[in-house]
């Protein structure tokens, strides 16, 4: 008895994830008279026309990143975020403090303890309503990739932050985790469909999102390239947009009429 006890336990240690199925009331109010005026950007691309199922791959831009691409992404969109700010009032208290404000954006103890008392309140409602996908570091990824493959099979795409912030937030990607090479490998192994992965790069202080060219997991996977080269990659074109766009002040061409989903006929595979 005891060990069926704690096998449901384990069981129930990541949140699960259920796609809404429309707009939530209370959190839509709020995104037109404040969160879409105070965070909402302008979306640039080459792509000309966005397509609704995709992996977009984006750095995280401090904080309010997350916020800005929910307000500004033209498509209907879930995003991966650290499970702790899905959890109870303490668990949001301890990320916030311990991790967001001390860890990454250098505060002191005693504004970020401050800040993260009274965010911890409502910062729930607003992962809920940004379609928040808890995400670990350890054997319960698996639960973000399912969650995140019910929300391509339903049409939708999947916004990724695959940086290392733990020393913080800076302009260009240091580093990237590969969690969105595994959930785009699992997806074509499952479904036989290669989701284009849509690098972009948010910008908070110059109110600009810039999406860039897709990339195809499955042909870079093929060319002999490991899931850690294939981030690394990625991750320099995300670097890339800051670099050639944002610095400069640059508007990119659209130069792409679409971005399409390969399936297995596309690279003679059966």
């Amino acid at each position: 008895m005891k060990k069926t006890t704690k096998n449901k336990k384990q069981k129930n240690e990541w949140q699960e994830f259920k796609l809404p199925k429309g707009k939530q009331p209370i959190f839509s109010f709020f995104s037109k008279i404040l969160f879409k005026p105070l965070f909402g950007v302008k979306t640039e691309s080459v792509i000309e026309n966005l397509p609704d199922k995709a992996i977009v791959v984006s750095i995280h831009a401090a904080k309010n990143g997350p916020m800005a691409i929910a307000m500004s992404y033209p498509k209907f969109a879930a995003m991966w975020g650290h499970h702790g700010m899905l959890g109870t009032y303490k668990e949001r208290f301890l990320y916030l403090r311990n991790v967001l404000y001390i860890q990454k954006m250098h505060k002191n103890k005693f504004i970020a303890t401050i800040k993260a008392l009274y965010e911890a309140v409502f910062s729930i409602y607003i992962y809920k309503g940004l379609k928040v996908i808890g995400t670990y570091t350890d054997m319960r990824l698996i639960s973000t990739v399912r969650s995140s493959m019910d929300v391509l099979d339903a049409g939708a795409s999947v916004v990724i932050f695959p940086e290392d912030s733990s020393e913080g937030y800076f302009d260009e990607i240091r580093s990237a985790f590969s969690g969105f090479v595994i959930l785009s490998m699992r997806y074509y192994k499952q479904t036989g469909e290669d989701v284009p992965v849509i690098p972009a790069y948010i910008s908070t202080k110059k109110k600009r999102l810039v999406v860039g060219a897709p990339r195809y997991v499955h042909e870079m996977e093929l060319s002999g390239m490991t899931k850690e080269e294939i981030a690394d990659k990625i991750k320099d074109d995300i670097n890339e947009l800051y670099r050639t766009y944002i610095i400069t002040d640059t508007a990119p061409e659209t130069t792409i009429p679409d971005a399409p989903i390969r399936k297995r006929e596309y690279y003679g595979e059966n």
